[in-house]
């Protein structure tokens, strides 16, 4: 009787160890950062809220144009981890702390410290890429790692991909059936 109580303790142990992520994944498809994506969580809120494109008529993205009030405008694009992500309209003297605000601002699965601003052409020296920090802007209001921003330009927020307290937790609880069902099994 106790070695068929062991038995049936294991087995059940066995089979939360194997449903119980993909019960997980069923209940929250999108609820961890592994699985998670801004562009698709916000999709709906992006088409009802999308501006509208200008000018309209063709014109090349990599240079500014004006709108009715003589506002000297450029298209931007804002990519990863923020909550509007897409092409966006600014204003010719917009910073990247404004791009931020009119998107959303980061998720918080975003890497803050390891943000790209992407030119559409290079610069006269060659320089393409720029590597911004954002953490200690948004920590210490630091914009001296800022670049001047120019038409179809990208800016891009990965995502970080360190684990987080929940994954963590989740790892932990496998890990300890994992022990408890080879401690009954041995006995």
């Amino acid at each position: 009787m106790k070695q068929t109580v062991k038995k049936l303790f294991a087995l059940v142990l066995l089979v939360q160890l194997i449903f119980s992520p993909m019960i997980a994944l069923a209940q929250q498809p999108f609820g961890s950062s592994l699985y998670s994506s801004p562009s698709n969580s916000y999709s709906s809120f992006n088409q009802q809220n999308k501006q509208p494109a200008m000018p309209g008529y063709g014109m090349p993205l990599d240079t500014y144009f004006t709108d009715s009030m003589g506002n000297i405008l450029m298209y931007v694009n804002v990519l990863g981890e923020v909550y509007e992500s897409g092409q966006h309209i600014i204003r010719q003297d917009a910073d990247i702390s404004t791009v931020l605000s009119l998107v959303g601002g980061p998720t918080d699965d975003a890497n803050l410290e390891k943000a790209k601003l992407m030119r559409y052409k290079p610069e006269e020296d060659g320089t393409q890429i720029y590597e911004i920090d954002l953490e200690t802007y948004f920590e210490e209001g630091d914009r001296s790692q800022f670049v001047e921003l120019k038409p179809n330009d990208t800016l891009l927020i990965p995502e970080d991909k360190s684990l987080d307290t929940n994954d963590v937790l989740r790892i932990a609880g496998l890990l300890v059936s994992v022990a408890s069902v080879i401690a009954i099994a041995s006995n």
